[in-house]
């Protein structure tokens, strides 16, 4: 050791006695950097050597950990049970023996980098790790062919267990469902859950022949659970409607029956002939029979005995209600329609004594074998009222029977009333025509009489001759008329078509009249009202001059004209007033 001193100080005293101190120090400084650079650089590649590792060891586990030996002992497992299988799992052997040495391979090579770079030899680990990256993408390669040929073989194995998941899932939702709502189940869920733990012990069988590889069979069993898992289903499904109908929708209806029932027999209608009590009875022991059903899991016989039970509540029902409603129909208004009979029978008598006394006034036909079928259709309603009457005293018939009896005797009635009602129509029709006539001659002839005395009254300087020969003409027209109603018989038709006649001329002729005396009285108040300004104006002095003329001349409307226009000059607008109103008088404020 001392020698090795003497030997550095010796060499120390070589080069301080050759170089300065200066020189000295930017050789150290040199020397110091470049050590400092040889441990930067040796850290960076051992951190680059450190990530890389681990780097590959993560692909190392991933295929440490891969899948291939499980699927070849499926594959082997399948191909003892399967010999057309068998064949290409020995032509896959020696491959899958390759990706198993080549995996050992990966784990040696990984280990010799793990250990070159734990003892600081970073070059030497460097080109393990290449060598490992070329071992690891080969391996990758032969699992990824090998898998792939094994995904393969196992593809049945693969479809079933997918659909075997898928089942278990469905089956999953349907027992939750179930326990989510065990409550609406009843006695039945004791069945339910027997039906599921049946299908549990399936799947348990259907593991254990996937285990086995025989997946031929597990298919079987996988169908046989899909199979109890749709029928559970539908009970799940349906059980709680079931019980739902037969322990409150059919007994509510049948307490509705039982209301009905309870009402009737307070108003006292008969329904023994019904046997409603035994029917009900009836209906409660097959409830019960029927809830006995569903506690034993028989739900399609406890379908079909619902809808038999609901049909038979239906129809009692029915037969209460139609019996209800007969009853109703029957008495709602009996004596009223009994006594219609006795009613007709009052108006046949009227129409017989009022035919007597018209028949040979009005000429009508012989009425005798009309009022004799009349008086037999009349007995034979009676028999029928008395029959009815006799029906419901003695209680021989129910009300749905005796309605329809009930019913066609109404309407025998009806029509039979609607009968005598068109015969009373026809002579009331007929006498009426007379007494309208007689009371329309007598309003015509005042009208004439009126037209008359206002053409007298006002004195008109003229009048037309055919005012006169109007007047005549009514006057006939009046007689002609007077002379139909003295005629016996009446001819109705003749005596309707020249009353009117004789109507639409004389309200015509009153019309006439009534504006040819208006026009007149305008014509004298304009003239009147003219005569003011004739001595201050010449030309209105002669236009009223040829007014009167006209008026003289019976030229009414045309004399209006010439003196409302001679006013209108002196006094715009009065004219319009003048037909406005309708008054005369208005001319009479004009200034």
């Amino acid at each position: 050791m001392e020698s090795v001193v003497n030997f550095f100080n010796s060499i120390v005293s070589v080069v301080t006695s050759h170089l300065s101190t200066e020189m000295l120090i930017y050789i150290s400084i040199a020397i110091l950097l470049l050590i400092l650079i040889w441990i930067i650089t040796r850290t960076i590649r051992s951190r680059k050597a450190n990530k890389r590792i681990n780097d590959l060891e993560l692909e190392v586990n991933e295929i440490r950990n891969n899948s291939l030996q499980y699927k070849f002992n499926k594959a082997s497992a399948f191909a003892r049970v399967n010999d057309d299988i068998m064949e290409r799992v020995k032509n896959l052997t020696p491959k899958y023996k390759t990706c198993v040495d080549s995996v050992v391979d990966c784990e040696t090579l990984f280990t010799e980098a793990d250990d070159y770079l734990a003892g600081h030899r970073i070059k030497k680990a460097m080109r393990s790790m290449d060598e490992l990256e070329t071992v690891i993408d080969e391996t990758k390669e032969r699992i990824r062919i090998v898998t792939q040929s094994l995904d393969h073989i196992l593809k049945k194995e693969t479809e079933v267990r997918e659909q075997a998941n898928a089942l278990k899932e469905r089956y999953g939702n349907v027992k939750k469902v179930y326990n989510d709502n065990r409550s609406s189940y009843y006695s039945a869920a004791e069945y339910i859950d027997n039906a599921l733990n049946m299908i549990e012990d399936e799947f348990s069988n259907f593991e254990e022949w996937m285990f086995a590889s025989e997946f031929n069979k597990a298919k079987e069993e996988q169908e046989k659970i899909s199979k109890m898992v749709d029928d559970i289903s539908s009970k799940i499904a349906a059980c709680p409607g079931y019980y739902e109908k037969a322990k409150v929708v059919l007994p509510r209806a049948l307490e509705e029956v039982k209301a009905t029932m309870k009402q009737m027999e307070l108003e006292k209608i008969d329904l023994s002939y019904l046997e409603p009590k035994q029917k009900i009875n009836a209906i409660e022991n097959a409830l019960e029979k029927t809830i006995s059903l569903l506690d034993t899991g028989n739900f399609d016989q406890a379908s079909d005995a619902l809808d038999e039970i609901g049909d038979h509540i239906l129809a009692l029902q029915d037969d209460i209600l139609n019996e209800k409603h007969a009853y109703d129909e029957i008495h709602g208004n009996l004596e009223e329609t009994l006594s219609v009979v006795d009613q007709i029978e009052v108006e046949l008598k009227e129409i017989v004594n009022l035919y007597t006394n018209i028949k040979d006034r009005f000429g009508l036909e012989d009425w005798t074998q009309r009022f004799m079928l009349a008086n037999e259709q009349l007995t034979s309603l009676k028999k029928k009222r008395d029959s009815i009457v006799n029906l419901l005293k003695n209680d021989e018939q129910t009300s749905v029977e005796l309605v329809h009896q009930y019913r066609e005797y109404t309407q025998e009635v009806e029509e039979f009333h609607a009968q005598v009602k068109d015969m009373k129509q026809k002579l009331v029709g007929a006498s009426s025509d007379e007494s309208r006539a007689k009371k329309q001659l007598i309003k015509l002839q005042l009208i004439l009489n009126e037209v008359r005395l206002s053409a007298m009254t006002r004195h008109l300087p003229s009048i037309s001759s055919s005012f006169n020969e109007d007047i005549k003409e009514g006057e006939r027209l009046i007689s002609r008329v007077r002379v139909v109603l003295e005629h016996s018989p009446l001819d109705v038709q003749t005596l309707n078509a020249d009353l009117q006649d004789a109507i639409d001329f004389v309200y015509r002729l009153y019309n006439n009249a009534n504006n040819l005396i208006g026009v007149a009285i305008m014509v004298e108040n304009a003239i009147v009202f003219g005569n003011r300004f004739r001595s201050s104006h010449p030309a209105i002095d002669s236009d009223l001059t040829r007014a009167e003329l006209c008026f003289q001349n019976g030229e009414y409307t045309r004399a209006l004209k010439i003196a409302i226009q001679s006013i209108e000059n002196m006094h715009p607008g009065v004219y319009e007033k003048l037909v406005a109103r309708k008054d005369p008088a208005v001319m009479n404020v004009a200034q």
